[in-house]
């Protein structure tokens, strides 16, 4: 609760922000299909923990050799965890899925005709939106995880068309990383 204590005003803005967003595009099912993207009945909890499961069996071996994670020398007190995930959830994982997946790979689909060019691009500029994140800017091991995460984060997105099944996905990734890994 500390972590959110600190962070109040950021949540606001983030919260606040992100309903924005989706109230302004409610109008405008060509660009996010709101009411696909956050139809609790096709929310798939099954396909968000298969993609997990591919990207953790692929990403975790690579992410290792090329240097981008190591293992956490100790695990975070079990009552944090909660927050943790509800703070990715909703500050982290819901907001870019809705930008990445929601209305981006969406428009790319459209104008490209091809769910597999929609999603390697769509995963692409995810990767791109991420090369300033760390040290080292660019950071080009950040791209090359976060381009692999995006292509199981839009898979797990596209049967459906449903964010809430992606920002599962994202959020199992990151609460990962937060927890096993530095």
């Amino acid at each position: 609760m500390d972590f959110l204590r600190k962070r109040k005003g950021l949540f606001r803005v983030i919260v606040a922000g992100t309903l924005a967003g989706v109230l302004a595009f409610r109008s405008r099912p060509d660009i996010l299909d709101v009411s696909a993207a956050f139809d609790m009945r096709k929310m798939n909890f099954r396909n968000a923990f298969v993609n997990f499961a591919v990207f953790a069996a692929l990403g975790i071996p690579l992410a290792l050799e090329i240097g981008f994670i190591r293992p956490a020398q100790h695990l975070p007190h079990l009552s944090s965890i909660p927050t943790l995930v509800l703070t990715i959830f909703f500050l982290n994982a819901l907001p870019e899925e809705i930008l990445f997946r929601g209305i981006i790979q969406h428009v790319m689909e459209s104008a490209l005709k091809g769910r597999v060019v929609a999603l390697i691009v769509g995963a692409l500029i995810f990767g791109l939106s991420h090369l300033n994140n760390g040290p080292g800017v660019p950071n080009y091991r950040y791209f090359i995880m976060a381009t692999l995460a995006g292509t199981f984060y839009g898979n797990a997105w596209q049967r459906e068309r449903n964010v809430l099944t992606s920002t599962v996905t994202h959020t199992l990734v990151n609460t990962g990383w937060r927890l096993f890994f530095r």
